[in-house]
């Protein structure tokens, strides 16, 4: 059991998904293509934002809905089934609801990857208040932890849970951190959230506007204390009432970047633990997501993201 009293990293999916990750050399149309063995991995974006943190040393907990019947087809399997890290403390909410599946296709011979995801059914009512009960006895166990809330939420899910979130982690004295877009992101602000986290496409989706800047300044507005807006290969900006900050690697890195984003909130949430900066922040959040770049399947860093740490940029930032 993980030592209590000390802060954890507390990482919820509202939809957690088997990630099969397809790895073949050319995907080309109207052919059949054949490969070894698909990877298999227990995954969603919460799972993989907890399974980055165990793997640097942090306390980690996976929060979601999963049922006991994909728990057990998982550990059954022998073959092409990526475990998460022994450090992972699995705090799943049982649901009656089947695991939904993404499917990630990636191109050998050019780097790129195409992802396919299921929508995820509706739970029932019940399983969204039992999760709410399970995260308030791991804030109350972990005082001073990093709540985080990553991707989509099922079909059905209650139109205030990520509010009632938010204001039971602030009750118990944590951090939250909202990785999400539309509706949710809106009332993760408005609730107040510590720090939101959606990419370019994401905050234009939720405000309407093409400037990151313009974009972030709405979001602060609604009540977020930072907002940390991804452009991809293009960086990181770092907006708060303020400050603005922007980050990016010396150059782009190739691979499958469908961890990426995972691994920017792990070390988001592992930097506000340690009490980092803005700029520190993203520093470690560039080079943590380029390094998952560089993994085959999403959910792992490993020690690549050690020498990326110096050549984190810090150009001038934009001012709209």
């Amino acid at each position: 059991m993980p030592p209590t009293n000390t802060p954890a990293i507390l990482a919820i999916t509202p939809n957690p998904a088997l990630d099969i990750t397809l790895p073949i050399e050319q995907l080309i149309p109207e052919a059949t293509h054949r490969i070894d063995t698909a990877l298999r991995k227990l995954g969603g974006k919460g799972v993989n934002v907890a399974a980055v943190a165990a793997e640097q040393g942090y306390t980690a907990y996976a929060l979601g809905p999963v049922s006991e019947a994909d728990l057990a087809d998982l550990n059954n399997r022998t073959d092409g089934v990526v475990a998460l890290p022994d450090g992972v403390h699995l705090a799943f909410t049982p649901t009656p609801v089947p695991l939904r599946a993404t499917f990630a296709i990636y191109q050998n011979t050019t780097g790129e990857t195409a992802i396919i995801n299921e929508r995820g059914g509706a739970h029932p009512d019940e399983v969204y208040h039992n999760m709410v009960t399970t995260l308030t006895s791991y804030l109350d166990q972990h005082p001073g932890s990093v709540v985080t809330v990553s991707g989509s939420f099922a079909p059905g899910a209650p139109a205030d849970f990520v509010t009632r979130l938010v204001d039971i982690t602030h009750h118990h004295g944590g951090k939250i951190i909202v990785d999400s877009a539309g509706a949710p992101l809106k009332a993760a602000c408005a609730a107040g959230a510590d720090l939101v986290k959606p990419n370019a496409a994401e905050l234009k989706e939720t405000t309407g506007s093409d400037s990151l800047i313009a974009g972030a300044r709405q979001l602060l507005a609604l009540g977020a204390g930072m907002v940390v807006a991804s452009a991809g290969p293009d960086g990181l900006v770092a907006v708060t009432p303020d400050t603005i900050v922007a980050a990016k690697l010396d150059e782009v890195l190739k691979g499958n970047p469908t961890g990426a984003g995972d691994a920017l909130v792990s070390a988001l949430a592992t930097g506000l633990i340690d009490g980092l900066e803005p700029k520190q922040l993203l520093q470690r959040g560039v080079a943590w997501s380029a390094a998952a770049v560089l993994q085959p399947a999403a959910g792992t860093i490993g020690e690549d993201y050690k020498p990326l740490l110096d050549r984190v940029e810090f150009p001038t930032p934009p001012t709209e």
